[in-house]
C-alpha cells in the first residue's frame, strides 16, 4: 500500500510500505479522510518523532477487515477513531485526567492516518470507534477528532454562560474554539490572529470581534472589549509571547487556557504575583477522550460546529509534501484534509 513517509523536515515520501492486518479484537481501516493537525505540524518542523514515521491521526475510513472477536462492527461500515484510549480505572482517569494515564500515549494506530490503510489496536475498537452517520462526509467526520479535542479545552475552562471568551489564534483549532465557546454560552467571542483571511474566517464563523495583532495591540483592544479583561482566555498558537499576552489581557478571576504545544525549550517568563494577586487559573489540555470524540461528532452532525468553512484544501496522499508546506506557511490554508 502507499503512504506519506516522513524523514524531516521537507522531506516526505510516497511509499509503498507492508499493508497491516486486522489481528484478535481489531480492525483494518480503509482511510478515506485524513485531516493534517496542529500536532502533525509540529512534529514535522521540529522532528518530535523519530524517523521514518508516518504520521495523521484525524482519521476517517470504512472497515475493510473486522478481527477475530470483533462483532460491533463490519466490513463496509464508514467510522472514526481516536488513536490514543486511557485505561479510565488509574488514578489520573479517576480524578479526570484521561489524557495523563499511562496507558494512554503508548496506544496508537498502525502505521499513521497519512497511508491508504491503518490497524486500529483493540482498545480503540472497543472504546472509541464509532460509526459515522450516512448523511456526515468523511471530511466532515475526520474532523471530530480535532472537534474532540477543542471540546475538552473549552470544558477545561469552565465557560459559563454570558461569559466573555478570548481565542489567541485563528488557526482551524482556534475557530473550533470560538465556534464551542458560543456553544457553551459566551456572550461575547474575541478572536486574535495575524492573518487577515483566518480572521475573515472567524468573523464568517460567528466571532463577535476579530483583532489583527500585526496592526493593534490585542491585549489592551481585548481589555476595551470586555471592560478589562475577558472572563476566559484560550491561547490557540504555539508561542510563549501568545501566552504572555494572554496573562496580561486576562481579569482578575479569570481562566488561562494553554492549549497549543509550543516548539521545544520554549520559555515562559511569569511574575507569580500574577496569579497570586489575580487569582488568575492557569490550565493546559491536551488530546480528548472517546466521550468527547462522541460528542464532537454529534456537534458536527447537527451543525452546531462549521466543518465546511473550516476546509480550505483537499488534497490526494501523493501531494503531502504540498499540505505540509501549505499548513507551515499558514497564509492560504486552513484546515487541509488529505484523501489517501
Amino acid at each position: 500500500m502507499k503512504a506519506g513517509v516522513y524523514y524531516g523536515p521537507g522531506d516526505i515520501r510516497i511509499e509503498d510500505v507492508p499493508r497491516p492486518s486486522a489481528g484478535p479484537g481489531e480492525v483494518l481501516l480503509r482511510v478515506r479522510a485524513c485531516g493534517l493537525c496542529g500536532t502533525d505540524i509540529s512534529k514535522y518542523r521540529h522532528r518530535l518523532v523519530e524517523p521514518p514515521v508516518v504520521l495523521g491521526h484525524e482519521v476517517a475510513g470504512d472497515v475493510e477487515e473486522a478481527g477475530e472477536g470483533v462483532s460491533r462492527f463490519k466490513k463496509g461500515d464508514r467510522a472514526i477513531l481516536l488513536h490514543h484510549i486511557p485505561c479510565f480505572v488509574c488514578d489520573y482517569c479517576r480524578h479526570g485526567h484521561h489524557t495523563m494515564c499511562e496507558d494512554f500515549r503508548p496506544s496508537n494506530i498502525a502505521p499513521g492516518g497519512f497511508a491508504e490503510y491503518l490497524r486500529v489496536a483493540s482498545a480503540s475498537v472497543a472504546k472509541s470507534m464509532t460509526v459515522i452517520p450516512n448523511d456526515l462526509s468523511y471530511e466532515a467526520a475526520s474532523m471530530a477528532e480535532s472537534t474532540a479535542c477543542c471540546l475538552r479545552g473549552v470544558l477545561r475552562c469552565n465557560v459559563r454562560p454570558g461569559d466573555s471568551v478570548a481565542v489567541i489564534g485563528a488557526g482551524p483549532a482556534g475557530l473550533i474554539l470560538a465556534q464551542l465557546a458560543r456553544n457553551v454560552g459566551a456572550a461575547k467571542v474575541i478572536v486574535t490572529d495575524l492573518v487577515q483571511r483566518r480572521l475573515e474566517a472567524a468573523s464568517k464563523l460567528g466571532a463577535d470581534e476579530t483583532i489583527d495583532v500585526s496592526s493593534e495591540d490585542p491585549v489592551e483592544r481585548v481589555k476595551d472589549l470586555t471592560s478589562g479583561g475577558p472572563d476566559v482566555v484560550i491561547v490557540a498558537v504555539g508561542s510563549a509571547k501568545a501566552q504572555e499576552q494572554a496573562l496580561r489581557m486576562a481579569r482578575k478571576g479569570s481562566v488561562v487556557n494553554f492549549f497549543a504545544e509550543c516548539p521545544p525549550h520554549s520559555v515562559l517568563e511569569l511574575d507569580p504575583n500574577l496569579v497570586y494577586h489575580s487569582e488568575v487559573t492557569l490550565v493546559g489540555s491536551y488530546s480528548s477522550t472517546p466521550p468527547d470524540l462522541r460528542a464532537a461528532l454529534l456537534l458536527i452532525h447537527s451543525g452546531r460546529i462549521d466543518t465546511a468553512g473550516l476546509i480550505t484544501h483537499r488534497l490526494p496522499l501523493e501531494e503531502l509534501q504540498k499540505a505540509f508546506d501549505l499548513a507551515v506557511d499558514a497564509q492560504e490554508s486552513l484546515k487541509i484534509i488529505v484523501n489517501p
